[in-house]
């Protein structure tokens, strides 16, 4: 039996497209995220502004006001040049 990589997800993600603040030192990064689950996220950024295992502060704010932000701390996973843009998967560490 063959078992491919979304039959190993412990954690479903959600498509979603939402502006995030990624900090990392001094700087800030704006950038969008493209799918959420419980244990990361994947956020699309324009420069190669972060690396593996980069450790990451990263801020989802909604345009509701009944829900409060997204703040975590994120770990850098892996990233990836694609169509002229940079796919950047995270894992959680901690949630503020």
């Amino acid at each position: 039996m063959l078992i491919t990589n979304e039959e190993r997800r412990v954690f479903r993600r959600m498509a979603i497209e939402a502006a995030v603040t990624i900090t990392l030192g001094d700087n800030q990064i704006q950038g969008t995220c493209k799918d959420l689950s419980s244990s990361g996220m994947l956020i699309q950024i324009l420069e190669p502004s972060v690396n593996p295992d980069d450790k990451i502060r990263v801020v989802l704010t909604t345009q509701n006001s009944r829900f409060p932000p997204l703040d975590v701390e994120a770990k850098v996973l892996r990233v990836k040049n694609e169509d002229g843009a940079y796919l950047v998967a995270t894992e959680f560490l901690s949630v503020k």
